[in-house]
């Protein structure tokens, strides 16, 4: 039961689904980097900067949610 997102939250959501492997992540607004860590649907870079989507951001892409 994911609560609706922005829709700059979800431009940048499919963003970060399209960064591959070795490549930085798009930048962030803070607003929209506070509004998805808050769904759980992105998590901290573990390279110290940004952030990454997590496996439930790419469920909530693929309408594979509750």
């Amino acid at each position: 039961m994911t609560k609706s997102l922005s829709t700059d939250a979800i431009d940048t959501l499919r963003q970060l689904n399209d960064v591959g492997t070795g490549q930085a992540p798009p930048a962030v607004e803070p607003v929209v980097e506070k509004e998805l860590l808050g769904a759980g649907l992105v998590a901290k870079s573990s390279k110290g900067a940004g952030i990454e989507i997590t496996c439930d951001g790419r469920k909530y892409l693929s309408g594979d949610c509750d």
